[in-house]
């Protein structure tokens, strides 16, 4: 007999096509993952997955365990939601996820208020780039600069983050140019090709033309870190405009990204998540929310 918990190994492979992207959604090693689904296997006598085309897919038998784990995983949560309902009580944990550079310069430091205000929730802060399924309560409670379409979330636009260039004064000292302004030929740094088409990617290439990019990463925290060394323009949420070795380099002309609170919609009425919510909102609006 197959146990959920086994079942959520499976289920993450065939929706991520590999071990490893498994393994990370899940907070596991690949290796792990890799004994969990093999025992799966023996346990029902067949295989469940197959390579191909470099990803792992599920086999008849794998398409068909993994049909009936979805529905398990419904009705788990929905015994969660029901959970939740009837606990109106300011306590229990809270899953909250950011952007990793909103998470650690703007909620990380007070989490310590919070916890002394509330000390009943057990509140994680996630700070990280990866986007997770709020649908499937791989979190209660999001921060996010895109909109999500679910019917199931309730979200919530509660700022406008300004975006601006910024480079590091030893590498203006070495490309001069009026105060302030962007070259035609600045080196870059950007974010990874995955995410190519961020608006802030798109808004530096455009005054950018024939910039040469440099260095790519995958955080904003990284990208600071690379401007501020000295590898060539980037740009930055105000947030981390302040960090040590950076000097903004554009002025009116600045880009901003709406940001977003998001929750399921079976979490609004919750005590503990509405207090969470409430303390998100007041980390990035300073409380005029």
């Amino acid at each position: 007999m197959a146990e959920w918990d086994d079942l959520r190994f499976l289920l993450a492979v065939v929706r991520e096509g590999s071990f490893s992207a498994a393994a990370a959604r899940l907070g596991a090693s690949q290796p792990t993952v890799s004994r969990r689904i093999a025992a799966l296997s023996r346990r029902l006598g067949t295989a469940l997955l197959r390579r191909e085309g470099g990803r792992y897919v599920p086999t008849p038998a794998g398409r068909s365990v993994a049909t009936r784990a979805e529905a398990m995983e419904r009705e788990v949560h929905a015994v969660a939601r029901d959970a939740d309902r009837l606990d109106e009580r300011p306590q229990g944990a809270v899953r909250l996820t950011a952007p990793e550079g909103l998470g650690i310069a703007v909620l990380a430091p007070r989490l310590q208020a919070f916890r002394r205000d509330h000390p009943g929730i057990d509140l994680l802060l996630v700070a990280e780039h990866q986007v997770v399924n709020l649908s499937r309560r791989e979190a209660d409670l999001a921060l996010r600069f895109v909109r999500p379409r679910e019917r199931d979330l309730v979200v919530r636009r509660v700022a406008s983050v300004p975006f601006a260039a910024h480079a590091s004064p030893s590498y203006l000292r070495d490309r001069p140019r009026a105060p302030g302004t962007l070259l035609e030929d600045d080196d870059l740094v950007l974010l990874h090709e995955d995410l190519e088409r961020s608006p802030e990617s798109a808004w530096l290439r455009a005054r950018v033309p024939r910039g040469r990019v440099r260095v790519r990463v995958r955080t904003t925290l990284a990208l600071a870190a690379a401007v501020a060394a000295g590898a060539g323009v980037g740009v930055l949420p105000e947030y981390l405009g302040d960090t040590p070795g950076l000097e903004r380099l554009d002025g009116a002309d600045a880009l901003a990204r709406d940001l977003y609170l998001v929750l399921p919609r079976a979490l609004r009425a919750t005590a503990r998540v509405r207090l969470a919510a409430r303390f998100a909102m007041d980390c990035v609006t300073g409380g005029r929310a």
